[in-house]
């Protein structure tokens, strides 16, 4: 009920900026308010995805994934009951910042396993840091790197420098997938979303009512930019789920 209301609430909008309050009635059945949901569904979801994907924490494991070598890599098919529905777009690199123990295999091999830092009092906070720090500068020293690739449409793929194998059995990526609703959508994206929707809609009811004769189309004016503005705002800070290095120069 909860997602027939945001859809619904999202619409409603639509309908009042594109000035269609009181014309909207003299549609055609097929192309009323019902029928622009569908468009959402099918059209804008899947464009803001590609550019604005959702993010879901994954454990690789024997349990989630089937495990092969390929030319001296390790592959992990993701088992295709667990997407189910779900529309997987990419997935990003390892999670080094998890400590759970579904992540444990990765500090096996980093060296000195330095994602487990001595927890102590609040006299002992300024220690712990500088001994984080000090075991990752060592690990830097010998470790040669885990490299992540993803092959669409469901392969993870880990190898080392040198095609040196590396047998990791538990790991968190990850996934970027498609939006499925408007609720994993961010507040702070929601006026994007609700800008590409309404370009959408627009361009569905003129490209289908033009054919109509003594119908209003004035609605067609509707800025169709957007999307070029959601390509020049995905690679920006704003993104969640675009990797950023900052570099500050002395």
């Amino acid at each position: 009920m909860a997602l027939a209301n945001d859809f619904s609430a999202l619409v409603n909008k639509i309908e009042k900026r594109l000035g269609l309050v009181f014309i909207g009635s003299r549609f055609p059945k097929e192309f009323q308010k019902d029928a622009w949901v569908q468009v959402i569904k099918e059209d804008t979801l899947p464009t803001f995805s590609r550019y604005f994907p959702n993010k879901l924490r994954f454990v690789v494991n024997s349990e989630t994934c089937d495990t092969r070598m390929e030319n001296k890599k390790r592959v992990y098919y993701i088992k295709d009951e667990l997407l189910g529905d779900v529309k997987l777009l990419g997935v990003q690199d390892i999670d080094w910042q998890d400590t759970s123990p579904e992540n444990y295999s990765v500090s096996n091999v980093s060296g000195l396993g330095y994602y487990i830092p001595n927890y102590g009092g609040m006299e002992d906070t300024m220690n712990a840091f500088m001994g984080i720090q000090a075991a990752a500068d060592l690990t830097s020293l010998y470790n040669n790197n885990i490299f992540l690739d993803f092959i669409y449409p469901n392969k993870i793929i880990i190898s080392r420098a040198g095609n040196v194998d590396i047998k990791l059995d538990s790991f968190v990526v990850n996934l970027l997938v498609e939006h499925s609703n408007l609720q994993t959508i961010s507040p702070t994206k929601m006026e994007t979303f609700e800008a590409l929707a309404q370009a959408d809609i627009a361009r569905f009811l003129y490209m289908n009512l033009r054919y109509f004769d003594n119908l209003e189309t004035i609605f067609v004016n509707v800025d169709l930019n957007i999307l070029d503005e959601i390509k020049n705002a995905y690679v920006s800070a704003a993104n969640d789920n675009i990797p950023y290095i900052y570099t500050i120069s002395g």
